[in-house]
């Protein structure tokens, strides 16, 4: 591969832009400023508040207020209700929501600006719990599915905004640690909530609904997220530790910036994650249905605090070890972090056919709560799936960070990768809403996993062959050689 140091001769190289942004394989194709590393902090408090780690510790608080407890509450099975059906036909809903606003999160962040979507997204956090409250204690099945359309809405908004800041705001050598504390946040978030589901529903070792009780905690926290979210820091100001300042693209009229829509769409690099993006959140409506329909009221609770623990652990380990291993290329990263999720992924869909099949044969569908006889057969998959499923949604943004441009290209990139997530999830919840099909969504999950390996395959191997050193700066790698190459400076 020859180097790419002695080629890049842009604007935004010799105004001082980081160099990764011009790594083969990334497409740009906005016009891209470089915002000025901001004056010197005025204080301590001044260079903390606009730190990029603060900056992701923002956005990791208000993923344990908002999707945090919104997946406590799922993690409850079918939102902790009787029966799923009602409560994936509202997740359905809510989910076409955060499909349409995702899918226009680039143009809506060239004119809202990063922080207004956040904060946007934040406000409508506590409508979630409460449509849950509501349809639990008086039985209001439209208030819920209108209250999760308002909330998906809302969260388009703040999905797009999260993702642009993900991407975009960490240095080289930190994103695996920075992904892994979001991750953390969103579980640590559904650890407090199952912790609280199951303080208040431990005795009830029977099938049915959890305390209706239980929704007004969840509120209370989702209600908090919207003061938080006004500490977020413009991009602009936005200060990283190596000095690199965050690429800004320069404002365009409407038509432009739904031309760059249009063109992130159709880039190969987009179908080829379209894909694995489609699969990643599609286990969401499967197993949730999964939970309620064979596990006790109490068993689920437990589900809802052990698998955010063990989420929280291999998340850690995943982007420590794996993603931000200085020992490897790059692009051998992207290869064996595939493999630790999707291998014991594989394993586990057979094994939940499986006992699917088994589940359907028998004359009376089994409730297992925690001390029953086949517990541990019934479970362990589902919490291994559980797992995976994150480690799965903490590597795709790492890998989509390898080919990471201007905030307002991740605001696109981000946006229409969420809109692909969001319809996975909606045609998963809408196919779980229907009573007769509990094989098909299951089935057909297990055939996305598969589906989606060689494309990802495909993609990795546009992942730019470098490693940083022992000071977190790029080195490039021959990609026919094999051999070290010039220093990125």
């Amino acid at each position: 591969m020859a180097h790419y140091e002695e080629d890049r001769k842009s604007e935004a190289d010799l105004a001082g832009a980081p160099d990764h942004a011009h790594l083969p394989g990334m497409e740009t194709t906005a016009e891209v400023q470089v915002v000025p590393t901001p004056s010197a902090p005025k204080s301590r408090w001044d260079a903390i508040y606009r730190s990029s780690l603060f900056q992701i510790c923002v956005v990791s608080a208000l993923a344990f207020c908002g999707p945090a407890m919104a997946d406590a509450i799922s993690g409850l099975g079918g939102g902790g209700q009787a029966t799923p059906y009602t409560v994936n036909a509202a997740q359905c809903a809510s989910y076409c929501a955060v499909a349409v606003i995702s899918l226009l999160g680039g143009p809506l962040a060239s004119r809202m600006g990063i922080k207004l979507m956040l904060i946007v997204g934040a406000s409508t956090f506590a409508i979630n719990g409460s449509a849950y409250y509501v349809n639990s204690k008086y039985g209001v099945q439209w208030y819920l599915i209108f209250g999760r359309f308002l909330y998906g809405a809302g969260f388009g908004f703040w999905y797009v905004a999260e993702a642009a800041i993900i991407l975009s705001y960490p240095e080289e050598g930190r994103r695996g640690k920075y992904l892994a504390i979001w991750v953390g946040a969103r579980n640590l978030g559904q650890l407090v909530g199952g912790s609280i589901s199951l303080a208040r529903n431990a005795k009830a070792a029977a099938a049915g609904a959890i305390a209706t009780s239980t929704y007004l905690i969840f509120v209370a926290i989702e209600a908090i997220g919207f003061p938080i979210s006004f500490l977020i820091s413009p991009p602009h100001k936005v200060r990283r530790s190596d000095g690199v300042p965050i690429l800004l693209a320069a404002k365009q009229p409407w038509r432009t910036e739904f031309l760059y829509l249009w063109q992130t769409i159709i880039s190969k690099q987009m179908l080829l994650l379209a894909p694995i993006g489609f699969y990643s959140y599609f286990y969401g409506g499967v197993l949730s249905t999964y939970l309620t329909n064979y596990f006790t009221v109490r068993a689920r609770a437990l589900s809802s605090f052990i698998v955010p623990s063990g989420i929280i652990v291999f998340t850690s380990i995943f982007g420590r070890f794996f993603l931000d291993n200085r020992r490897w290329t790059q692009r051998r990263r992207a290869q064996i972090g595939f493999a630790v999720f999707m291998v014991p992924s594989m394993a586990c869909f057979a094994w939940l056919v499986v006992n699917q099949h088994k589940f359907m044969g028998m004359t009376k569908a089994p409730k297992y709560d925690w001390n029953s006889s086949g517990w541990a057969n019934a479970y362990i998959p589902f919490y291994i799936m559980q797992i995976c499923g994150y480690l799965c949604q903490t590597y795709i943004y790492w890998l989509i960070s390898c080919f990471t441009t201007d905030v307002q290209g991740n605001a696109r990139t981000g946006g229409v990768f969420r809109c692909v997530e969001a319809v996975g999830q909606a045609v998963s919840y809408g196919i779980n809403s229907n009573v007769k099909t509990k094989m098909i969504p299951l089935a057909i999950n297990f055939g996305l996993a598969g589906f989606c390996i060689p494309f990802t395959i495909a993609i990795i191997q546009k992942v730019p062959i470098w490693r940083e050193d022992a000071a977190n700066r790029p080195v490039d790698y021959d990609q026919e050689e094999g051999v070290k190459g010039a220093e990125v400076k």
